[in-house]
């Protein structure tokens, strides 16, 4: 088996998370005026939030497992979002109420909706840059 190289490590999912902060930020500004309704109505059924927070769960923890290293900037943000997803899938499980409610009043409040997509589609911009720049 190969010594595992951390630099690559974060590379890989860099080109992998980056690319993916980019085409949600880029879907959620598209959809900005019905954001409200889809999320409210998405909340509402419990099965598809149980699965959605399954899935989440799985790519948190194995993001965790894959990297759980915090050597740069860039493989501290990738750690952190394994962090995050692994935390907000659980939650989606265990106490989905909390995530309905946390969503509807982010999405209600269009400055702090279009300033997480901002936020997002930078990471994702600087996460695809961090993966795909050629190696020096």
């Amino acid at each position: 088996m190969p010594d595992y190289d951390p630099t690559v490590r974060t590379r890989t999912l860099a080109r992998i998370v980056g690319p993916y902060l980019l085409i949600v930020a880029l879907a959620l500004y598209l959809r900005l005026a019905t954001l409200a309704t889809f999320f409210t109505s998405f909340m509402q059924d419990e099965g598809l939030v149980f699965v959605a927070g399954a899935f989440t769960l799985m790519v948190g923890l194995t993001v965790l497992v894959a990297h759980h290293h915090w050597t740069s900037i860039s493989a501290g943000v990738i750690s952190l979002i394994g962090i995050l997803a692994t935390v907000k899938g659980a939650a989606l499980i265990i106490a989905p109420q909390f995530g309905s409610q946390l969503t509807a009043d982010i999405v209600e409040t269009q400055t702090i909706m279009l300033g997480a997509i901002a936020f997002e589609a930078i990471m994702g911009l600087w996460l695809t840059f961090v993966g795909w720049r050629p190696r020096s």
